[in-house]
């Protein structure tokens, strides 16, 4: 069970990242996000449509849709995720070495050193991406066309991306928030500055993107897109989490 829940939450952090390669600037943005139905670990996820909204500050992310609120706090290293349904909150660090202790805390030292291993190949990283110079308008914006490639041992996603730099937007605090959450994911710190190199080959804000995942023996697809895109202060509450939910341990 530990196993599953650790793989869990790696999977979770990865889309995370993936979410912050489309969050830019002190920002508001709504996303239309749609995936597929796909079979995880023996489980079918139906499929589903969302409306995601996020604010993105120097400090902090939150991202918000009907099922959950994630809190991203950098300076505290901390994921804070609400589960509205089962009204829990459960705080994950962001150092994965942590995590790992205790995922593994009651495993015999054979398990250890397997699962030790297993994250390691896992998490060996190559991102490419590949400007194709094409170019359309989705919605208000001019966007041009980018294939992005991320292969992990665990599997690989081919993306396609439009962007724009129709939006002007602070790239730098971007490229903090994008490398930082990579950094934390295990076996990543090496590949930091080749990824970064690669993500920053995409110019502007992602429009539109599709994503299609092969992982464990399964095809998973979805696509986000950008329907509204506005610079301002973040409310003050938009970062507190729900009163009256039980804290639940992660593992």
């Amino acid at each position: 069970m530990r196993k599953k829940t650790f793989l869990l939450c790696i999977v979770t952090l990865m889309a995370l990242t993936f979410m912050l390669q489309n969050a830019y600037g002190a920002t508001y943005m709504k996303q239309k996000q749609h995936t597929d139905a796909v079979q995880i670990m023996g489980t079918m996820q139906p499929a589903q449509d969302l409306i995601i909204e996020s604010w993105i500050t120097r400090t902090k992310m939150v991202i918000m849709d009907e099922k959950h609120k994630t809190v991203i706090d950098r300076d505290k290293k901390m994921i804070t995720t609400a589960n509205h349904a089962e009204r829990t909150i459960v705080h994950m660090p962001m150092d994965f070495s942590s995590n790992m202790s205790k995922a593994m805390g009651d495993m015999s030292p054979e398990e250890k050193a397997s699962l030790e291993q297993a994250m390691g190949q896992m998490m060996q990283v190559t991102v490419t991406v590949v400007d194709t110079k094409e170019r359309k308008k989705i919605g208000k914006w001019n966007c041009r066309k980018y294939l992005q490639t991320t292969k992990m041992a665990m599997g690989t996603t081919n993306s396609e991306i439009w962007a724009t730099e129709d939006i002007k937007v602070d790239m730098e605090l971007y490229a903090k928030h994008s490398a930082g959450m990579v950094a934390q994911m295990p076996g990543m710190n090496q590949n930091t500055a080749a990824i970064t190199k690669e993500l920053k080959k995409i110019k502007g804000v992602h429009v539109y993107s599709e994503r299609t995942t092969m992982m464990m023996g399964q095809t998973m697809k979805s696509s986000i897109e950008l329907i509204e895109f506005k610079e301002g202060k973040a409310p003050d509450d938009v970062f507190d989490l729900p009163s009256g939910y039980k804290k639940v341990e992660a593992f």
